[in-house]
């Protein structure tokens, strides 16, 4: 049992990473068609890299903290 809930836990970490990168993404892409120059996509660039960064540290702070599974379900009950 211990190791299906390591690897339901570490879904639900890349759940929250990678959802955190995505909307980083979002944001440069936006970024990006609204001013199409190569210092604008090495900005974009920057930018994902940022969001992928700060979903790495926040899901791995609720990791430590709450659990990504408890964590997200609380976030689904709230809908």
């Amino acid at each position: 049992m211990k190791g299906i809930k390591l690897i339901l836990e570490i879904i639900g970490w890349c759940q929250i990473a990678f959802g955190t990168t995505l909307f980083f993404a979002l944001i440069a892409a936006a970024l990006y068609y609204a001013y199409t120059n190569d210092t604008t996509a090495m900005l974009a660039i920057a930018i994902i890299i940022a969001g992928f960064i700060t979903g790495i540290v926040w899901a791995t702070r609720i990791w430590i903290k709450h659990g990504t599974i408890e964590w997200l379900s609380r976030i689904r009950r709230i809908k």
